[in-house]
């Protein structure tokens, strides 16, 4: 991911065409290469990534406070073509013309992604190919009048209907997922929180969220100790000012409050109900009728499905721990 480091220092550079179309490319113009780091210069060094997919090394990523605002006047279409150009799917998002940086890619943040992603795959496997399975959308990016966003995963079934309008899609007529998973490791977590609260659980779009928070460690090169998750639902009772009220899970090495925690698998699971996780798709889908006599009924793939569908985050504290 990390790009050259001369690639806007007219002094390191040669003095080709192609070296000149690049730094145009960059749109930077460095006259010296003294004090790089001042404000304006390191604005260019992380513009690189918009203009590149490529985080330049000088950039200093690790210092930026998120979100942080990476472009400006740039339309939709624009930010989806360069989002799976550069495969920058769940680090930026786009609201009103505005790109911004709202996680940095590391091995902490993608293992927990992979591990959930394999929890749900294997709860799931027994409708695999069938009009009860589930389809995993990655981080495809949604969209609604003035925000595109992307999640880090999502689920929808696969005979969820289309809508008239009110989808999450330019055209508004694909299904919202029924199940969205948010993680922050660089990220804070209330931006992940409110993103999940904000835009995913509006009226209309996501049934139930999972927001999770891995807090960095203090140390360099040190494993994260404190991880939690939230599980939001929208059938779950809200506070008495109506603010969500998630079910909170801790599956790190220590509790927010300090205390050892020796997790093991099977400790601390999330179960999503499938009436949730089918949340509408046709009665006549999850309940089949038979065929007329005198064909034999063929199996009813739901019925091989438990009523909750576990999400195990020992599998998520491994993943993260053994990075």
């Amino acid at each position: 991911m990390y790009g050259n480091d001369d690639f806007t220092i007219p002094g390191n550079m040669s003095t080709s065409q192609s070296t000149q179309s690049t730094q145009n490319t960059a749109t930077t113009s460095f006259t010296s290469t003294s004090d790089v780091f001042e404000p304006g210069e390191l604005k260019r060094y992380r513009n690189y990534w918009w203009k590149t997919g490529q985080m330049h090394s000088k950039a200093r990523w690790e210092e930026a406070t998120l979100p942080y605002e990476l472009a400006t006047e740039v339309p939709f279409d624009t930010y989806v073509e360069r989002t799976d150009k550069y495969n920058i799917h769940g680090w930026w998002e786009w609201e009103n013309g505005t790109v911004r940086v709202i996680e940095l890619p590391t091995k902490f943040h993608e293992r927990c992604v992979g591990s959930i992603i394999d929890e749900i795959a294997i709860a799931m496997r027994s409708v695999r190919g069938t009009n009860l399975g589930m389809l995993n959308d990655g981080s495809t990016t949604t969209k609604t009048r003035r925000t595109g966003k992307e999640s880090d995963n999502a689920w929808t079934p696969s005979a969820k209907p289309r809508l008239i309008r009110g989808g999450c899609d330019r055209n508004g007529t694909q299904p919202w997922p029924n199940l969205v998973i948010e993680i922050a490791y660089t990220q804070s977590e209330a931006d992940v929180k409110r993103k999940v609260e904000t835009y995913w659980l509006q009226a209309g779009r996501a049934h139930d969220a999972i927001a999770i928070k891995i807090e960095e460690p203090v140390a360099p090169a040190t494993r994260p100790s404190v991880m939690t998750a939230w599980h939001y639902c929208i059938n779950h009772p809200r506070t008495a000012t109506g603010a969500f009220n998630p079910t909170m899970y801790e599956f790190g090495t220590i509790n927010r409050n300090g205390a050892q925690i020796q997790l093991q698998p099977g400790q601390c699971v999330i179960n999503i109900q499938l009436a949730c996780l089918y949340h509408g798709v046709p009665a006549n889908v999850l309940n089949p009728p038979p065929p007329p006599p005198p064909q034999l009924p063929p199996p009813n793939p739901f019925a091989t499905l438990p009523n909750l569908i576990p999400i195990d985050m020992f599998y998520a504290h491994y993943a993260v721990l053994n990075n």
